[in-house]
């Protein structure tokens, strides 16, 4: 057993232990970090099942765990071997982030663009070829398995004006991660990120002024746009080289595990695992997303928001899955570190979640700075001996930053 530190916390005893060791029947008393930042209703609660640990295992590095109200305090995830990572814990990346976000983005314009092509071409009246999305959606896949941050930093990057293939490009690459958090081979990866791509293509029959309406939708303009599932469903039938899979996600995305959803009220008996992927994903995207009648609430919202509809909503396992391959931090945030200084964060670390790999660019001052790099994971403190520890999360575009323009220094080798 590892030696603990022990201390009293409202007169339990409680003993502090890495999120790896945790088992069901652990009472969670304190978190390493204040629970308002985290998606927990609860200030201390049982570890019932094994999602419960992955969800804790998402958000923190350690936790202390009360002795007296767990039914078990032995350490180290039953079925796991000593040296295996936990399932809330991915493998390290097979390439770096830089050499990797060149491809990525190329992946991006591609994927990003066919989108484009395919609106025009069904507003033309032809047919989508599902067999050219594939190609695109394959070098998505083969960019996430090399290194996964370089994409998921690309999903960060978000115009209004280009939502609709925006959404649709983030869509895919989260429902290809989330896939492969769940184990799926490459070829069924291909599957899941093409119906991604194309869950919401019956958008293009939806008028303008519905679709963009800036404020509320009326009853009556609501249940027109609830009919772009239906016409997604007959716009996919009718592609060439069909995919059967991609015509059952756009007609299922927004159906409900208790059957609340539409247009066709199924349950959770009647969706298959690519549905419920990507109707978390989807979620997810238009929650953290700028739209025109609101703007996009922050990464921990929307983590507090999916984990409040997988109470009966959406696939409560999946829904666990996905935050713990978001992370804390994802790559692509703008984070405030202790020191003042502000930076974006490019890789995360899996040993330590909470001290990914940052690029800082402005001062405690929030002034522009030369870029540097700084991992959280080697470096505690700088060189006056102040702590070098992310203080707070920031929207994407805080402090005048542009992703974008990041994501062309890397690409190009400037730094």
């Amino acid at each position: 057993m590892n030696t603990l530190q022990q201390h009293k916390i409202d007169e339990r005893e409680t003993v502090k232990i890495p999120v790896g060791e945790l088992r069901v029947g652990m009472f969670v008393s304190e978190l390493d970090r204040p629970w308002l930042e985290t998606p927990f209703l609860l200030q201390g609660f049982e570890l019932k099942t094994e999602q419960d640990i992955l969800a804790v295992q998402a958000v923190c590095e350690y936790v202390y765990i009360d002795t007296v109200r767990s039914r078990i305090v032995s350490y180290g995830l039953p079925g796991i071997k000593a040296g295996q990572s936990s399932p809330g814990h991915r493998a390290k990346p097979e390439g770096g982030f830089e050499r990797e976000l060149g491809k990525a983005g190329a992946a991006q314009r591609e994927t990003s663009g066919l989108v484009k092509r395919f609106i025009d071409d069904i507003r033309l009246g032809h047919s989508v070829d599902i067999q050219v999305a594939r190609a695109a959606v394959s070098e998505c896949v083969s960019s996430i398995l090399r290194n996964s941050e370089a994409m998921m930093f690309l999903t960060q990057i978000k115009t209004r004006d280009e939502y609709t293939s925006q959404h649709s490009f983030n869509v895919c690459v989260y429902a290809i991660t989330l896939g492969r958090q769940a184990g799926l081979q490459p070829r069924e990866l291909e599957n899941i990120g093409l119906c991604g791509l194309l869950h919401d293509m019956g958008k293009v029959r939806i008028p303008l002024e519905v679709l963009n309406k800036e404020g509320k939708l009326t009853p009556e303009e609501f249940a027109i746009m609830k009919t772009h599932a239906r016409h997604g469903r007959d716009i996919l039938m009718s592609g060439r080289n069909i995919y059967s899979g991609t015509v059952d996600v756009a007609f299922g995305h927004h159906e409900n595990l208790d059957g609340t959803g539409y247009p066709r009220s199924l349950d959770g008996s009647q969706l298959n695992l690519y549905t419920k992927i990507v109707s978390i994903v989807d979620k997810y995207d238009a929650i953290t997303s700028n739209r025109s009648y609101q703007r996009g609430r922050s990464h921990i919202e929307a983590i507090k928001i999916l984990n409040d509809l997988a109470k009966d909503k959406i696939d409560p396992q999946l829904a666990v899955g996905f935050i713990s391959c978001l992370g804390v931090y994802p790559a692509g945030s703008v984070v405030e570190l202790t020191t003042g200084e502000v930076g974006v964060v490019i890789e995360q670390n899996p040993r330590s979640r909470l001290r990914p790999r940052i690029v800082i660019c402005r001062d405690a001052g929030k002034n522009r700075v030369p870029v540097r790099f700084l991992d959280l994971s080697e470096r505690e403190h700088d060189d006056q001996g102040r702590l070098f520890a992310i203080r707070t999360l920031h929207p994407p575009d805080a402090f005048g930053i542009d992703l974008r323009q990041f994501q062309d220094l890397m690409e190009k080798r400037v730094w």
